[in-house]
């Protein structure tokens, strides 16, 4: 008879479970036992426990909790929840016929001063909790869904139990997806894999410092001439020049030099023409042309008057230049005209500490604090991002991972987008104005000059943005450029990272991506979050994250045991193929083949006529006679153990989408049974 355990947790658990994390207690006796065998000897204080706790139930509930336990234990189906929450996971399980372990320091003493007779309600249901807790003390769970990464190491060994959290995932941090993506050229695919990144520097280290520097200069030649382009569509001639002006015509001429000596370059003429040698800029040069910059594209400074140079002959020039960098920048489009640079912490997440910042000075001020801790990160900002009513905005797009070998990517269908609580301006730096997490902006209000049509609450959800699309005429681009592009950039952005994951079967995790989309609809990756925020803050997330929660427990789970089982809204994205090891036909060393004898020199004193005497032939030695027949090929047994330990992946049951059929003997163990029946 199957029981449904509708067990809540109640605020003093929260309580308790935050006290239990500030003592930072490190054995895990709540999810598996040590014990020598499964079902391990009671200790007389159990055994009192376990008295005490029967007085409180009848005998009938007594017997079925125990049924239960035992069903849960038996059938494998015994979950935990670790760090609270997730109301939706634990209902999809219990739904499933899954029993939950509670973790132990939410397993209470019942009050010593209350009559078991008079236990309704909540009492009664910490009381069944307590006593299935003792039933499945020496059992360990088979389900565990955790928030925390560095709480559940010691499962690693223990491959049958299926983790929410893989061990290791570098690319959840600014500084590991930065690193990762250096090498993402290696699995550029069109139409497969191509990840959009803004360009990005670790700049703790010198040789990326090094690069930054370089990009930042390039970046503000180019912005430079991009302003003056732009600014003479707009104005005229006699506008941008002054007597008095404070900058001089020569910084153009210096940009435009500086472009086209990164020109031959990537083109090679720098080799061919050996008689122009490279001119040396010194860095106070450089120094002055950055305060030009500066002064023009952000003071609105004007030009020094000087009869003998044309502006417009400048901006052709200018012109040509930026036309040939297109080719040799790809990321000139975003640049724009200001030159401005995000400044990231590493590790932290939630916006926390991020900066914008133009200036180069600053910037590495930022990072030789003394007794400086914090490791930056500098990222391109994107300088030309869609806006919608004149508002800033991003996308949070959820996918999951259900193995890293073979990689398998799950993509939610549906996502959401998080608007910025101020109007956006490139000349307003503030946080409110640039960083669109949730975290950010709920710690200012909304400007009151928004438009009306923008939502309260600062979030959309992707069928909003589709309807938006159509009521601009764009409504084709979702389909066909911005969900496919994101796809795409996350399939690269993994394979770029595969190196790095954990290996570990049985592992699933969710992560979310955020993405900023351009003026023409193209999607950019920013970052990649381990452990997103799930809760209920909006409407949209209310409807969405128990929603994708609970296909997440579709897609692990239900897929597993029948291949044509609904996923819910995820979609797989990407299954890779590994080819398998060729077979090996064992030990061959035989040669076919004849011996060459050489003819022996002959000697200057000895007369032509005299036959020369064949050279002694080592021992050892067989000259093969010329009418023997060429043994056949060596066609032996094909060693399938030894493939198996070579790929050990290939042994394991899988479905047509990558996910694991069911637990399975160590490769180790199941080799070590082999060899006792050999020698028996």
């Amino acid at each position: 008879m199957a029981i449904t355990m509708d067990l809540e947790e109640t605020a003093s658990d929260s309580k308790l479970h935050k006290e239990s994390f500030a003592k930072k207690e490190l054995r895990p006796s709540s999810a598996v036992s040590f014990s020598k065998s499964e079902h391990g000897p009671e200790t007389s204080s159990s055994i009192d426990q376990l008295k005490q706790y029967k007085s409180w139930v009848s005998n009938e509930r007594w017997n079925e909790l125990k049924k239960v336990a035992d069903t849960a234990m038996r059938e494998r189906k015994v979950f935990m929840i670790k760090g609270g929450g997730f109301p939706a996971v634990r209902r999809a399980l219990i739904e499933r016929g899954w029993i939950e372990k509670y973790e132990s320091h939410k397993v209470r003493h019942p009050p010593p001063n209350v009559d078991p007779k008079k236990v309704s309600g909540k009492e009664l249901s910490k009381v069944e909790r307590m006593i299935l807790y003792k039933f499945m003390e020496h059992h360990s769970v088979d389900f565990l869904w955790t928030s925390k990464r560095d709480k559940y190491d010691w499962l690693l060994s223990n491959k049958e139990v299926l983790i929410s959290r893989f061990c290791r995932s570098i690319f959840t941090t600014k500084e590991g997806l930065t690193t990762s993506l250096t090498q993402m050229h290696w699995y550029t695919e069109p139409g497969v894999a191509l990840t959009k990144f803004p360009r990005c520097y670790n700049i703790h280290n010198s040789d990326s410092l090094e690069e930054f520097i370089d990009d930042f200069r390039i970046t503000a030649c180019i912005s430079i001439l991009k302003w003056l382009s732009n600014t003479l569509q707009r104005h005229n001639e006699q506008d941008l020049v002054k007597s008095n002006g404070k900058v001089p015509f020569t910084c153009i001429e210096f940009a435009i030099a500086r472009l086209n000596e990164y020109i031959s370059f990537y083109t090679h003429k720098d080799i061919d023409d050996i008689d122009e040698q490279t001119q040396h800029i010194w860095e106070h040069e450089w120094d002055q042309f950055l305060t030009h910059h500066y002064l023009l594209v952000h003071e609105n400074a004007k030009f020094l008057e000087d009869k003998n140079t044309s502006i417009g002959a400048l901006e052709l020039k200018a012109t040509k230049v930026l036309a040939m960098m297109t080719k040799f920048w790809p990321q000139i489009d975003i640049d724009g005209v200001f030159n401005i640079w995000i400044v990231k912490p590493g590790n932290k997440c939630r916006g926390k500490g991020i900066q914008l910042m133009n200036n180069i000075k600053d910037i590495i001020g930022l990072i030789n604090i003394p007794a400086q801790k914090t490791r930056y990160v500098v990222q391109k900002y994107i300088e030309n991002p869609l806006i919608i009513y004149d508002t800033k905005f991003d996308i949070r797009q959820w996918f999951l991972i259900t193995n890293c070998q073979p990689l398998t990517i799950w993509l939610y269908k549906d996502s959401y987008l998080r608007f910025s609580s101020q109007i956006f301006s490139l000349s307003n730096y503030h946080e409110s104005v640039h960083l669109t997490n949730n975290a950010v902006q709920t710690k200012y209000k909304n400007n009151g000059d928004r438009d009306k049509a923008l939502p309260d609450e600062n979030m959309w959800d992707c069928h909003t943005f589709k309807a938006y699309l159509r009521q601009i005429g764009k409504y084709e681009m979702w389909d066909s450029k911005i969900y496919p592009g994101m796809k795409q950039c996350l399939i690269g952005a993994m394979l770029a990272s595969q190196e790095t994951m954990d290996k570990r079967q049985n592992s699933f995790e969710l992560y979310g991506a955020d993405f900023m989309l351009t003026d023409d609809f193209t999607p950019w990756l920013i970052e990649i979050n381990s452990s997103p925020d799930l809760a209920p803050t909006t409407s949209v997330t209310a409807r969405l994250c128990p929603q994708c929660l609970e296909d997440v427990i579709k897609v692990v789970l239900d897929k597993r045991c029948n291949p044509d089982a609904d996923t819910g809204t995820f979609e797989l994205a990407y299954k890779q193929v590994i080819p398998k090891a060729p077979a090996y036909l064992g030990l061959s060393l035989c040669i076919n083949g004849k011996r060459i004898i050489k003819k022996p020199k002959e000697r200057k004193h000895e007369h032509r006529s005299v036959t020369p005497i064949a050279p002694r032939i080592p021992s050892g030695d067989v000259i093969p006679d010329i009418d023997q027949p060429i043994p056949s090929e060596y066609s032996g047994p094909i060693i399938t153990d030894f493939l198996t330990w070579l790929n050990p992946y290939d042994a394991i049951p899988m479905n047509r989408d990558g996910l694991l059929l069911g637990p399975k003997d160590s490769l180790t163990d199941t080799s070590r049974k082999t060899r006792k029946k050999r020698r028996i």
